[in-house]
């Protein structure tokens, strides 16, 4: 992801590079890393489901907070059901072809779903596999269940996905807006592999 860094304006610092705030938000939706109230689901989603853990933001010892027992508790019985992971939108016309590797489209004229649209199968079974966050282009971040969305195996039950599955977000039109549908597709960012390990070991 690169750094961050805040400097006085007339004292930047040499030898770094600087890059647009568009670009910086294109690689962290890219690498599935979500921020701030906008994309984070306020009072409904768990820290883990936002990747937080992933990214070093919980203290599992410190009590004592909004929360606490529910997160700790999840993070012993070492399942997470739902995570924030990049997506890649397309269309759903007959010459459209399910997207195989992740890849941004600057040229993209998808409509991108209102967010907290709802992200379902195309053929309508089973229940809700996801929520549609944030986009730019054809890329976006989305909070989708595990074991429907992707191969992710949680549990001796196995996974429900399969390589055939489509899903999608359709919305309703509202004012200054029209209705739309949009297929999705998720994708798991390698470095929540090596994490998810990490904390495997942690927790033996």
């Amino acid at each position: 992801m690169g750094y961050r860094m805040v400097v006085p304006a007339n004292n930047r610092p040499k030898g770094e590079g600087e890059v647009k705030v568009e670009g910086y938000d294109l690689r962290r939706i890219m690498m599935g890393v979500v921020e701030g109230q906008s994309e984070i689901l306020k009072e409904t989603a768990l820290p883990q489901e936002s990747n937080i853990d992933y990214m070093g933001g919980i203290d599992f010892r410190k009590g004592c907070y909004v929360g606490q027992e529910l997160t700790i508790r999840t993070h012993h019985t070492g399942v997470v059901r739902k995570r924030i992971l990049p997506v890649q939108i397309y269309g759903s016309g007959g010459n459209t072809k399910l997207p195989v590797a992740f890849a941004y489209d600057p040229d993209s004229k998808l409509v991108l779903p209102p967010r907290g649209s709802n992200i379902s199968r195309v053929d309508k079974k089973g229940r809700s596999a996801g929520k549609w966050l944030c986009g730019v282009g054809n890329v976006g971040l989305a909070l989708c269940r595990l074991e429907v969305m992707t191969d992710t195996v949680l549990t001796g039950e196995g996974s429900q996905w399969k390589p055939e599955h489509e899903f999608m977000a359709a919305w309703e039109p509202e004012e200054g807006r029209e209705g739309g549908e949009i297929r999705i597709k998720a994708f798991v960012p390698s470095w929540h592999s090596s994490r998810a390990e990490a904390q495997k070991l942690h927790r033996s």
